[in-house]
């Protein structure tokens, strides 16, 4: 375990299938192991407002566009129980009386899983809707 004033370890990015240090600092720091080193990693990707708001406006347009949910909150929650991203709430006898929508909270799910469900999503609103459901992003200029 590391101590507390101990300095972070060195941090490294995947550039060209490689894994390079991302400051002289790191690099100083990763020259300090021996050779055949093992590390374990941690991806530190962060998700994106931009990829956040996409989400959210497509929804958002879905709801404006037909009516079919209240709000795009609703919307999520359709999503994300058609997904299977929900927890089941039990009774007291053990029985399933509700479901319990999983988070896309930034701290509760990363910027791969968010990708993945994002994806998923996608997809599935564009079957609901008979059409791609991020059609309204039109042409690249």
């Amino acid at each position: 375990m590391a101590r507390a004033d101990a300095p972070p370890p060195p941090i490294v990015r995947k550039q060209r299938g490689r894994l390079v240090p991302v400051t002289a600092w790191d690099a100083a720091g990763l020259d300090e192991y021996a050779e055949n080193t093992e590390f374990d990693l941690r991806p530190r990707t962060r998700r994106s407002l931009p990829q956040h708001r996409l989400y959210w406006q497509a929804l958002s347009k879905a709801v404006e566009a037909t009516g079919r949910w209240p709000t795009p909150e609703a919307l999520h929650t359709a999503l994300k129980v058609r997904l299977g991203r929900f927890e089941p709430i039990f009774d007291l006898k053990g029985n399933v009386c509700g479901m319990k929508p999983d988070s896309t909270a930034f701290d509760k799910m990363g910027h791969r899983e968010f990708t993945a469900y994002a994806e998923q999503a996608y997809a599935a609103l564009s079957e609901a809707l008979g059409y791609d459901c991020l059609s309204f992003m039109g042409e690249p200029a």
